[in-house]
C-alpha cells in the first residue's frame, strides 16, 4: 500500500535514495550549466554579428532582393558592445562578492542568472530601439557575469570532497570552453534556419529555465539539502574547517593574503590564461569566417571544436591531478601550469606562420593550442581554492577581476583591426603579445608556488625585482599592441 502521508524520516530517506551518495555531482552539473549559460549569453553576440552580415542571417520573408535588412555594427560599436560587458563585470565584482558573503550563492546567482536571461531576451528589441538601449542590455549581461568566479569558489569550498577537488574545479572552470562549444554550432544552426534574433531568444529561454531550476534545487550548504544523506555529508565534511563563525569569515586578512607569494603566483598565471582564452574564443568565429573563409553555418561548427577540445582536456587533466600521487601538490601545480602555457604558446606560434592555404591543419593546430591549455586545471585553477580555503571567495573575486580586465583589453586591442587591416596580420601580432605573456607566467609563477605549504613567513623564491620587471614588460607590450 502506498504511504500517502509518510513521516519526515521516510520522506528524507526517499529523497536521499534518488541520487544515493552522488548528489554533489548532480549539483555540480547544474552549476556548470548555469555558469555556461551566463557566458553563452555574452558570447552569442559575437556570432550574431556574423549572422547579421550575411544574407542568410538578415533576410526578411522570402524576397531575394531584401538580403540586408539589418545594418551590421561598425567596428567601434562592436568594440563598445564587448567592452561594456567587461566594465559591468568589473563594477559588479565587489558588490556581488559582498552579497555572496552575506546571503550565499543560491539567492545571488539565481537572481543574476535571471537578469542575464531577461537581458538576452530583450537584446533584439534593444537593437531596434537604438544602440544605447543595446549597450544597456549588454551591461546587464556583464553585471551578471560578475558572479561566475565567486560561485565557483563558494561551491568548491562547501560541496567538494577533498579527494575530488581537482575534478570539481576542472569541471566548473570548464564553463569557459563549454559555452562556445555549445553556442557556436547552435547559433550557426539558428542563423541558417531562422534570422539572427532567434540566437538571443533561444539562449535567453534556456538560461531562464536553468536558473529557475537552480533556484529551486540548490542549497548553500550540503547539510541543508534534502537529497544529501549523512554518508555523503560526512565525506564532504572531511578537511573542511568546521564551526567557523561567520563574523570570522567577514574579517578578511587582506594583509596576509597580499603577502603570500603563492597567491600572487595564481593571480599572475590567471592574467596569462584569460588573455589567451579571450583571444582564441572571442574572435575565433571572425578568424574562421574572414581569414579561412568558412560559411556561416560551418563557422559555428568549426569554432566549437577548439573550446570543446579544451573542455575535454580540462576534465582529463583535472582527474589526472587528483590521481597522481608520486608528485607533491606543489610540483603538480608547477608541472601542469608549465605544460599548459608553454604548450599552447608553441602551437600558437606555429599557427601564426601557417597562412590560410591548409584550413584543416589550421583547425588542428588551433585545437591543440586550446586543448593543451586545459592543463591549467591542475595548475593555478586548482591551486587557488587549495591555498585560500575558507577565503576562496576573495580569491575568486580577484580571478573575476582578471577575467573582466583581460576581456576589456583584448576586445579593445583586437576589434580595432578587424575591419581595417588584414586579419592574419592581427592574428600574428595578438599571438606574439600573448605568447610573451604566457611564457612569462609559465616561467615566473612556478617560482612563486614554491611558497605553497611552507607558511606565509617563508618567502623563498619570491622576487620583487622579478615581479616589477615582468609587470613593466607586460605594460610595454600592451602599449605596443595598442599603437599598432
Amino acid at each position: 500500500m502506498v504511504d500517502v502521508f509518510p513521516t519526515q524520516a521516510t520522506a528524507e530517506a526517499r529523497y536521499i535514495a534518488i541520487f544515493g551518495t552522488r548528489t554533489r555531482f548532480v549539483v555540480m552539473v547544474l552549476v556548470l550549466l548555469c555558469l555556461t549559460s551566463i557566458w553563452s549569453n555574452i558570447l552569442c553576440f559575437n556570432f550574431a554579428v556574423i549572422c547579421m552580415e550575411t544574407p542568410e542571417g538578415s533576410r526578411v520573408g522570402n524576397s531575394s532582393n531584401d538580403t540586408r535588412s539589418e545594418r551590421p555594427f561598425t567596428s567601434g560599436q562592436e568594440s563598445w558592445a564587448i567592452s561594456v560587458v567587461a566594465v559591468a563585470a568589473l563594477l559588479g565584482n565587489f558588490p556581488v562578492v559582498h552579497l555572496v558573503n552575506k546571503v550565499g550563492i543560491r539567492t545571488v546567482f539565481a537572481g543574476l542568472g535571471v537578469l542575464s536571461a531577461v537581458s538576452t531576451l530583450l537584446i533584439p528589441t534593444a537593437i531596434r530601439l537604438g544602440f544605447y538601449w543595446f549597450l544597456a542590455a549588454r551591461f546587464l549581461q556583464g553585471f551578471a557575469f560578475a558572479a561566475n568566479f565567486p560561485v565557483i569558489g563558494s561551491f568548491c569550498a562547501k560541496w567538494t570532497y577533498f579527494k575530488q577537488n581537482g575534478l570539481f574545479v576542472s569541471a566548473l572552470v570548464a564553463y569557459v570552453q563549454l559555452a562556445p562549444a555549445l553556442t557556436m554550432p547552435a547559433s550557426g544552426a539558428l542563423c541558417h534556419a531562422f534570422r539572427w534574433p532567434s540566437i538571443f531568444y533561444a539562449h535567453g529561454a534556456v538560461s531562464l529555465f536553468l536558473f529557475i531550476t537552480y533556484g529551486l534545487f540548490y542549497r548553500n550548504s550540503p547539510g541543508k539539502h534534502p537529497f544529501v544523506g549523512n554518508v555523503e555529508l560526512r565525506k564532504i565534511s572531511v578537511g573542511k574547517i568546521g564551526n567557523l563563525d561567520k563574523r570570522a569569515l567577514q574579517a578578511i586578512p587582506y594583509a596576509a593574503i597580499l603577502s603570500t607569494p603563492a597567491i600572487w603566483a595564481v593571480w599572475i598565471a590567471s592574467i596569462g590564461n584569460f588573455t589567451c582564452v579571450n583571444m582564441m574564443f572571442l574572435f575565433s568565429p571572425k578568424y574562421l569566417s574572414t581569414v579561412l573563409g568558412f560559411a556561416v553555418h560551418k563557422t559555428g561548427f568549426t569554432a566549437a571544436l577548439p573550446p570543446l577540445a579544451q573542455f575535454l582536456s580540462k576534465l582529463v587533466f583535472g582527474m589526472l591531478s587528483d590521481r597522481i600521487k608520486f608528485i607533491s601538490e606543489k610540483n603538480k601545480f608547477r608541472l601542469f601550469n608549465s605544460v599548459a602555457f608553454l604548450g599552447s604558446a608553441i602551437f600558437l606560434t606555429v599557427l601564426a606562420f601557417m597562412g590560410d592555404s591548409h584550413k584543416n591543419w589550421n583547425m588542428i593546430v588551433l585545437g591543440c593550442a586550446a586543448g593543451i591549455l586545459g592543463a591549467t586545471t591542475g595548475g593555478f585553477f586548482k591551486a587557488g581554492p587549495v591555498i585560500s580555503k575558507q577565503y576562496s571567495k576573495i580569491h575568486a573575486k580577484r580571478e573575476n577581476f582578471h577575467a573582466s580586465w583581460k576581456f576589456r583589453l583584448t576586445s579593445k586591442s583586437f576589434l580595432g583591426f578587424s575591419h581595417e587591416k588584414n586579419l592574419q596580420e592581427l592574428l600574428i601580432t595578438a599571438i606574439y603579445v600573448n605568447l610573451y605573456k604566457i611564457a612569462g607566467k609559465a616561467l615566473f609563477a612556478p617560482n612563486f608556488c614554491g611558497a605553497y605549504g611552507r607558511g606565509r613567513s617563508e618567502t623563498t623564491g619570491f622576487s620583487h625585482r622579478a615581479l616589477s620587471s615582468l609587470v613593466s614588460h607586460m605594460q610595454a607590450m600592451q602599449s605596443l599592441l595598442g599603437r599598432l
